[in-house]
């Protein structure tokens, strides 16, 4: 079953634990994948970074994906994650991705099968771009369906911090 110990970011229409409440599929991040989402970061705030931790922010296994790309040059970034089965046995879920022709989304695999509740399945998003100009920011939705409820993650892809 689901390791409750582990940060768990829960997507879909609700969360109610009864098997009625339907197929639902989660994220999870435990504390040591922050620590190293931070230190990839070289933010040590809370203690010494390993040696060698290597990673990304982008690889943090959580529902959002975004990134800064470099102004007016193409890009292709990957964001690795995996989801975990909350709902009941024999779930599949289908991929559906919401873009404009700002950029191209694809996702492998494009569906996902579940044999049983706490199951996890791994996939691979892949964004890619023509160059954008400065303060820029282009959206996408990827939503993973079981038919009756939708899991969806917004993407985002900018040039520069706006604040």
């Amino acid at each position: 079953m689901v390791n409750m110990e582990k940060v768990n970011l829960l997507l879909g229409p609700s969360y109610q634990s009864s098997e009625s409440s339907g197929a639902l599929v989660i994220y999870e991040a435990s504390k040591d994948d922050y620590i190293k989402m931070l230190c990839s970061m070289n933010i040590s705030f809370f203690g010494n970074c390993s040696e060698g931790i290597k990673g990304s922010p982008k690889d943090l296994n959580y529902p959002s994906m975004q990134a800064l790309v470099e102004i007016d040059k193409s890009f292709t970034v990957e964001f690795p994650r995996i989801v975990t089965n909350v709902g009941p046995s024999k779930s599949t879920y289908v991929v559906k991705v919401i873009t404009d022709s700002q950029i191209n989304v694809s996702v492998k695999p494009n569906t996902l099968f579940f044999k049983s509740p706490g199951e996890t399945k791994p996939f691979v998003v892949t964004v890619s771009g023509k160059g954008k100009p400065s303060n820029t920011r282009v959206s996408a939705s990827l939503v993973w369906s079981d038919g009756t409820h939708d899991v969806r993650s917004p993407i985002v892809v900018y040039t520069n911090y706006v604040f």
